[in-house]
């Protein structure tokens, strides 16, 4: 194993569809795994009143659609059954570190990846990381809000680790 890809999750409806932003984060996953197939994937995300109310996770209904992609279930670690992004670093770290991952790459969308590098940052400093940016197919008007909510979460979430960071 060469690395480990991390598909953060998004959202599904009801149905089980994923949202635009989730398959634009699958998207770039496939396209990094085709060229480093000596890659083992974990993808992110459980159940929650925002992103998921289906009785299957967000991130099994992500790894299907990358089985349905062609990459072959044998690829796949044990999924981060996750409610937001602390916990996608806080439930894949020790999946990392029993392994001794030589490197990661975390997959999010553009906007996202600066909380992302604060977060992944803090609970796993001394591990390699690399960020990738999946577009966002989306709006401009929803963008933007998008873009609000992370100003808010991000100094949320910096309250929140600067709390716990004894956990880490």
């Amino acid at each position: 194993m060469d690395k480990v890809i991390i598909v953060l999750g998004h959202k599904n409806d009801n149905q089980g569809h994923l949202s635009a932003l989730s398959i634009a984060r699958c998207e770039l996953a496939l396209d990094l795994f085709k060229s480093q197939q000596n890659t083992k994937l974990i993808c992110t995300g459980g159940f929650g009143a925002n992103f998921n109310q289906t009785e299957i996770a967000h991130a099994h209904i992500n790894q299907q659609y990358l089985i349905n992609n062609g990459i072959k279930a044998a690829h796949f670690l044990p999924s981060a059954l996750s409610r937001f992004t602390i916990e996608d670093a806080t439930l894949t770290y020790p999946i990392l570190k029993q392994l001794n991952a030589p490197q990661v790459d975390i997959i999010s969308s553009d906007f996202h990846i600066p909380r992302v590098q604060l977060i992944f940052g803090k609970v796993m400093p001394s591990m390699k990381k690399y960020y990738l940016s999946a577009p966002s197919p989306i709006s401009s008007q929803a963008l933007r809000q998008l873009e609000k909510h992370e100003v808010f979460a991000k100094k949320r979430d910096l309250a929140t680790l600067s709390k716990e960071a004894n956990e880490y």
